[in-house]
């Protein structure tokens, strides 16, 4: 494996920097691979990104302390939907803790299973997928590797037959 170059790991930081336009790192990117490999070693890369990430945090804790206030005074369609959107996009502890709170409407739960069942469908159709791929390519090894044993054997067998 060779050792990537200067440019091909600015190259790569630049696609990575502008795949995500959020990110505030943005401005201390030029386009000479030597400025911004100064910029990344003097930290202000990594200063960037830690106060996006102290921004995103914010955001996230602000909406978490007033999340509860607010819940009761939506109407009945909004709150299934959006508990059921949290619930949807939670890992499997925190979607409990969704599910058995008091202000989580009942019909959540049949959401959430829908969901489920869409996913695991979904999952299983790929995967299904997939092992039919796979076997499709052993069947074509397979008659590859019997196509030659046959040539090879009708040579040694009848040397005239095989021209």
């Amino acid at each position: 494996m060779s050792k990537p170059n200067q440019n091909d790991l600015h190259r790569q930081f630049l696609g990575a920097v502008a795949s995500n336009t959020t990110q505030p790192a943005a401005a201390a990117v030029s386009t000479d691979p030597r400025r911004t490999i100064q910029a990344i070693q003097s930290g202000v890369v990594a200063k960037a990104a830690v106060n996006e990430l102290n921004r995103a945090l914010s955001f996230a804790n602000a909406i978490g302390q007033n999340f509860a206030a607010v819940l009761p005074t939506l109407g009945e369609q909004t709150r299934i939907e959006v508990v059921a959107a949290l619930a949807r996009a939670a890992s499997s502890k925190d979607r409990r803790s969704i599910m058995e709170h008091p202000q989580c409407p009942p019909e959540v739960d049949a959401i959430v299973e829908a969901y489920d069942a869409a996913k695991a469908e979904a999952s299983d159709a790929r995967k299904a997928e997939r092992a039919a791929e796979r076997e499709a390519k052993e069947r074509a090894k397979f008659e590859e590797l019997r196509r030659k044993f046959e040539v090879g054997k009708a040579t040694t067998d009848n040397p005239a037959a095989a021209e």
